[in-house]
């Protein structure tokens, strides 16, 4: 490389650096360290727009040998007190939008039940929940929505809340008490519909329609028994069903059974 092919651009190169150069050094001594007096103007500045850590910070870089230390310290000691004044109102700010929110929720939570508790006592329509297995499941859902409900409105505090919430619980009760063994009566119904084809009878019998019946030559079997249990336990558990029976020809005195051992039906309805 010929270095005679670029003079231009090492001189430019050269006179940028020296002009940077000189440039520092006159700024560096054109600007003097604050004396003491402003320092002490501007932290007082900053005090009174707020700026109560950034005054702080200046008022600390007074040393103890100079002449207005006693003043720093003294402006230092009113800076602690607004830096500690100002988180105590910001708590209080905070304390006082929390309870704006509880008390917003209360009274959602209040109309809500006030809604629920309306509409149980106009009358519910549970007819539409007949017909089908995903029907009756929107029953179910329907039920554990209102437990919801309720037990959002037993965590409160609120004596007015907590009692629209134990009447609201009381009618749901009421309701499941009726509507439990319709539901299994219903699912017996739509079982037996669902396994005509494949010639097993279903029925429920029992107070309350609490024993599902399940009759056909499959179960002479005890492993289809078996088998056909674990399918469908879990569904016999959601409809509160006690104990589900099953014989392998109709007129059989003797059935294999599987108990449930299930909620009652006054449990409020959950899904865990």
């Amino acid at each position: 490389m010929k270095w005679s092919k670029y003079p231009n651009r090492i001189k430019i190169f050269g006179i940028w650096f020296v002009l940077n150069f000189a440039l520092w050094v006159l700024f560096g001594m054109a600007i003097p360290e604050q004396t003491f007096e402003e320092k002490i103007a501007a932290s007082k500045e900053h005090l009174n727009t707020g700026n109560y850590k950034l005054a702080k910070s200046g008022l600390s870089k007074i040393k103890p040998t100079d002449t207005g230390y006693k003043e720093a310290q003294y402006l230092i000691i009113k800076a602690d007190s607004l830096i500690t004044m100002e988180k105590e109102q910001k708590l209080l700010a905070k304390e006082a939008a929390k309870k704006k929110a509880r008390e917003t929720n209360e009274i959602e939570q209040k109309k809500q039940l006030e809604r629920e508790i309306a509409a149980i006592t106009e009358g519910v329509d549970f007819s539409s929940y007949k017909g089908s297995v995903d029907a009756l499941q929107m029953e179910l859902i329907l039920f554990g929505a209102w437990a919801k409900i309720i037990e959002d409105g037993e965590k409160y505090e609120a004596p007015e809340i907590r009692k629209l919430a134990k009447t609201l619980k009381n009618k749901v009760v009421n309701l499941q008490v009726r509507e439990f063994p319709k539901m299994r009566k219903e699912y017996a119904k739509i079982m037996a519909d669902k396994l005509w084809s494949n010639d097993i009878n279903v029925y429920s019998s029992g107070f309350g329609s609490t024993y599902i019946n399940l009759t056909g030559g499959i179960f002479a079997a005890n492993k289809n028994k078996k088998d056909f249990q674990n399918q469908i336990r879990e569904s016999l558990k959601m409809y509160r069903f006690k104990q589900a029976r099953y014989r392998w020809y109709k007129g059989d005195d003797e059935y294999t059974y599987w108990s449930l051992e299930p909620e009652k039906d006054t449990q409020l309805v959950t899904f865990k």
